[in-house]
């Protein structure tokens, strides 16, 4: 049999934010994919059951969905993807926030929140069925797992081998802040790179006044 076959299944990739004994947990997931819309919009998520991340969402029953954007870096996917929690906190190593005391990606596609409602062991997995309960839009189009099979696997093999021989994780790249309305520039292109006569697509303001934080 060809299990590569498989790979032409279409779906993302994802981080998972959870907590477990009050501390932040998380790993990358492809196997998410939405059941129902009405009467509430509900997901399925499965997870191998030898992950911390399958444990603290049995611990809490609830968790976020961060979706990887196409443009994501690279390492996060080998971060969230090659290690485990119990040895060392992932997300410690990139930019992120708490929404609802669960963490999440800084930058991401869209955001979920999810609570479970049902569970099914099987050998290797548990299928966890969940509501979702909120749901964000973030910046840039969503990872395909074609894709990052195709481009992105071996930008991520290397970022993460030059993390685990440095012991570093890579800088986050700088944020240029707008100083009249708060708006933070997340485009692809480089904020220097921009044009001068780029304005603020919030509040209209000269590239001039953006801080660099």
């Amino acid at each position: 049999m060809d299990t590569t076959a498989l790979f032409k299944i279409s779906y993302g990739l994802y981080v998972v934010g959870t907590k477990i004994d009050g501390k932040n947990a998380g790993c990358i997931v492809d196997a998410f994919i939405q059941s129902t819309s009405t009467p509430v919009p509900t997901v399925i998520l499965c997870s191998i059951n030898t992950n911390q991340t399958n444990a603290a969402i049995k611990q809490t029953k609830e968790f976020m969905i961060s979706v990887l954007a196409d443009n994501v870096d690279p390492f996060v996917i080998g971060n969230f993807g090659f290690q485990s929690g119990r040895d060392v906190d992932k997300w410690a190593n990139v930019p992120f926030e708490l929404v609802d005391e669960l963490p999440v990606l800084e930058k991401a596609s869209a955001y979920l929140r999810c609570k479970v409602t049902d569970t099914k062991e099987l050998s290797t997995h548990t299928v966890f069925f969940c509501d979702v309960v909120d749901a964000l839009q973030g910046d840039g189009e969503s990872l395909i797992y074609g894709d990052y099979q195709k481009d992105m696997k071996p930008k991520t093999l290397e970022a993460f081998k030059k993390y685990k021989q440095s012991g570093k994780a890579p800088e986050p790249p700088a944020k240029w802040v707008c100083s009249v309305c708060g708006y933070v520039y997340t485009g692809d292109i480089p904020f220097e790179d921009l044009p001068e006569d780029w304005k603020c697509p919030k509040c209209g303001s000269p590239k001039s006044v953006f801080k660099k934080q």
